[in-house]
Formats: C-alpha cells, structure tokens, sequence
C-alpha cells in the first residue's frame, strides 16, 4: 500500500469519526428535546381529556408544547380579553427608565402585590424608597397604602376604588396621576418593532427573558445617549 493510499483512508476515517461524533450530538439534543415533550403531554392530555368531559379548560392548561411554562394572562381590555405568554412588572424611575421584572408564577406579579414589591425593588437598588410613587387602582388597598408609608414613601398615589379618598391631593395628586399615564407610554415603546418587547423570536421562557430585558435595556440606553447629546447641543436621528 502506498503512502497516498494511507493518507486517503486516514483522511476518510478522521472524517468519519467527526461524523460519528456530530451524529452523537445531534441524538442527544433530539433525545433531550423527545423527553421534554413527553414530560409536557403527560400533563397535557389529562387536561386536554378534562375539557372534553367538562367543556371546561383545566386549571394551569398547557398552551405551547415547545414553552410550557407560558400561560394565559386575563386582561379585560377592548380587543384584549386574554393574552399568551409571561408576565411581567415595569417600573418607571424620575427621568423616565424603566424597570422590567419577570414573574416566575403568574400569580406572583399581581397588582396587590407588585404595587408593594417595586418600592421594595427600588430600596434594594438605591437603598431608599422612592420620594413619591403612583399605581393604578389594581393596586390600591389600605393596606398597601400603609405599607408604602412604613417603607418610606412620602406621597403615595394608588388611585382609589371607588368613592375611597386619595391619600395625596391637589397638584401632588395631578403629577402622580400624570407620571403613572407616562408608564403606559412606555410599555408601549418597548413593545414596538424597534425593541422587539412584544411576541420576542424566543424557544425558552429562559430567552424570552432575555429578550425582554433586552428590549428595556435598549430602550433606557438610547434615551441615556439621547440625554447626553441634548446636553452638548447634539441632534440624533433614527
């Protein structure tokens, strides 16, 4: 045998041992993805079986085979009865950036609850409460209103349920009413195209995640470099 003809086969077994060890990999992550099906179908046909016997979707029903940890989210607006996905907490700071939380249940992030968390959030990060601070009357208790006190917030605007009395009036009352409709306006930025918010190209909770971090993360940067420009006379397109 020549050594051309040595050279070739070892070339030819080199190759195939690469081929070998791509094709493990491949089984792997094909097995690994197999075994997670089957974890969501185990508990997705037992549902699946309770609506057909009921008529009624089970409790914690499974919308995404490939995501499972996604669920539907009640939101009662016009045109918006019901969204998919995970929830999430935005918190606007003075200068208008924004904080994102990702729940990790869907009943963490509640109003009840989160009206409370993000000042706690804020004094973990700051190491004080917030001056003032405003929520929607998804937040609103008197016992949550007590609560902010004792964490140190000096003008609390969670907007009351019906004929309740506001615990801040006048133009107090009228600038936290207009910051908290500033909030509002910048879900809505980072929903857009332009931060991809909204519907993210995620095949994970985990990067879903990622990506709406991202988003705020994007958001808060261009409005810092747009900040910084308008202070040396700058002008920023796009």
């Amino acid at each position: 045998m020549t050594d051309g003809n040595r050279n070739s086969e070892a070339a030819i077994a080199t190759e195939a041992a690469a081929q070998r060890a791509t094709l493990r990999k491949y089984a792997l992550v094909a097995k690994t993805k197999l075994v997670r099906l089957q974890q969501t179908m185990s508990k997705l046909l037992p549902q699946i079986r309770y609506w057909i016997r009921t008529g009624y979707v089970a409790s914690g029903k499974i919308i995404s085979l490939h995501i499972p940890q996604l669920y539907s989210i009640v939101r009662g607006k016009v045109g918006k009865t019901v969204e998919f996905g995970l929830s999430w907490g935005i918190t606007r700071l003075a200068g208008g950036y924004l904080l994102a939380t990702l729940a990790q249940d869907r009943g963490e992030l509640q109003d009840t609850k989160f009206a409370v968390r993000a000042v706690k959030d804020h004094i973990a990060l700051f190491g004080e409460a917030p001056l003032a601070y405003a929520y929607d009357r998804g937040g609103y208790s008197v016992e949550n209103v007590c609560a902010l006190k004792k964490l140190g917030v000096k003008d609390v605007g969670l907007a009351p349920r019906g004929r309740t009395q506001w615990s801040v009036s006048g133009s107090v009352r009228d600038r936290l009413v207009a910051e908290r409709a500033l909030v509002e306006a910048g879900i809505g930025t980072i929903k857009s195209p332009r931060y991809g918010f909204n519907r993210p190209a995620a095949r994970s909770a985990a990067m879903m995640g990622a990506c709406g971090q991202r988003a705020v993360l994007g958001f808060n940067t261009n409005k810092l470099v747009r900040e910084l420009a308008g202070r040396k006379g700058m002008t920023l397109s796009g």
